[in-house]
């Protein structure tokens, strides 16, 4: 004889596979159409190239990371205020500790000496051609 707790258990076990199976494939059709805008985006931006140019192909696959990244980091984001309530104040300080790291390691990289009042980044040239002098013209 079948327990009906456990009947019942398993019976909402598979629904939330079924659920879960069913967001996982809608996350999926959501990244593949992220694909396929950061691919016109970049041809858009390339100007017209012949189908297949790795360059778009890997422009659209950078577009298209960089923002899957940026949707996941603002859910992420949200959902940890929501759970952190008064501890939001400490998220908040660690992540813009991350993001001064990385922007350090970035100006470190291309050699920004400073940046000015209206936002543009002063490079030490010598360190920033040297960078870049392997970079297509």
């Amino acid at each position: 004889m079948v327990n009906p707790k456990t009947a019942s258990k398993k019976k909402t076990e598979e629904e939330q596979a079924q659920e879960n199976e069913a967001y996982m494939e809608n996350y999926r059709e959501m990244v593949k159409k992220l694909y396929v805008l950061g691919r016109i985006y970049s041809q858009q931006f390339l100007g017209n190239r012949p189908d297949g140019d790795p360059r778009v192909e890997y422009l659209a696959a950078l577009e298209s990371f960089k923002n899957l990244v940026n949707a996941q980091i603002a859910g992420i984001v949200r959902i940890m205020t929501m759970l952190l309530g008064k501890k939001k104040q400490e998220f908040f300080r660690i992540m813009e500790e991350e993001l001064v790291g990385q922007l350090k390691v970035m100006e470190d990289d291309l050699g920004v000496i400073k940046w000015s009042e209206d936002g543009t980044p002063e490079f030490d040239l010598d360190k920033l051609r040297e960078k870049t002098k392997g970079w297509p013209q």
